[in-house]
């Protein structure tokens, strides 16, 4: 009999945590990297475990461009002389709103790296707490009808008649809710909206700043430069920071895993 009540407790114990019999896939995590300090339904665990992992990806597709951007930085001039890779350098400048033709072999060294900078400074990552706190706020947690049914999380907006859907309860849109083929597509754009939008300007000079101070990715601290992202301004700014310190926890990866490992 003792035998057995010891045998169910220890059952009630795996159930409740989600450990693993097996050595090699038991994870410990602190407490303070996965609390947060409201508590959460499952809803929003739901959506924070599921959403999360895309905002990675997008991050690391980034971090990956940034790492060959820095190569090329230190390969003057080769890197303008060879023109596959003069040609990709102007494509990438030209995606990041800068001009294609920003880089041409007649450059000094001196040129070269000041126009590599200017690449450079708009082509990096955003602090994923940063980018899931404006998720949960545009999209209320993943429930708005524009992250169901076009897959906009962000308020993305577009000016194109059948761009997106129109503003609820506007008869005469002047813009429209940008429409997205899936969620990966919808965070790329707003990715790169942060990153070359004139708008959010100082939010990449306080990255800049974090990162000569060994201080980034610190997401309160660039939520500052997103007065521009709503007409609320500093309450918006103010809002972004609360999401950011009550609902997310310390260790974005560690929670996630955490709870999709906690699932039956």
């Amino acid at each position: 009999m003792h035998n057995k009540y010891i045998y169910l407790l220890s059952l009630i114990v795996v159930l409740a945590f989600g450990t693993s019999c097996d050595p090699d896939n038991k994870k410990d995590y602190s407490e303070e990297d996965i609390k947060t300090i409201k508590a959460l339904p499952e809803t929003h665990i739901s959506f924070i475990t599921e959403f999360y992992p895309n905002v990675v990806k997008a991050n690391n597709q980034i971090l990956e461009k940034r790492k060959h951007l820095i190569k090329y930085r230190d390969d003057f001039p080769n890197a303008i002389k060879r023109n596959k890779k003069l040609n990709r350098l102007n494509k990438i400048a030209d995606k990041y709103r800068l001009t294609d033709s920003l880089f041409n072999k007649g450059l000094t060294k001196s040129e070269y790296l000041s126009r590599m900078d200017k690449l450079l400074f708009r082509v990096d990552v955003i602090p994923e707490k940063l980018v899931m706190a404006q998720a949960i706020i545009e999209s209320g947690w993943g429930s708005s009808e524009y992250a169901k049914s076009i897959n906009n999380y962000f308020g993305i907006h577009c000016n194109t008649p059948g761009c997106g859907k129109p503003p609820s309860a506007v008869d005469d849109p002047k813009f429209w809710v940008k429409s997205f083929p899936g969620i990966e597509d919808c965070i790329e754009e707003y990715l790169w909206l942060l990153n070359t939008g004139f708008a959010y300007k100082d939010l990449r000079e306080t990255r800049l700043k974090l990162q000569k101070e060994n201080n980034f990715p610190n997401a309160m601290e660039m939520a500052k430069g997103l007065k521009r992202y709503s007409e609320k301004g500093n309450e918006y700014v103010t809002l972004v920071q609360s999401i950011i310190k009550n609902y997310l926890p310390n260790d974005l990866n560690a929670f996630v895993d955490y709870h999709q490992n906690a699932t039956p």
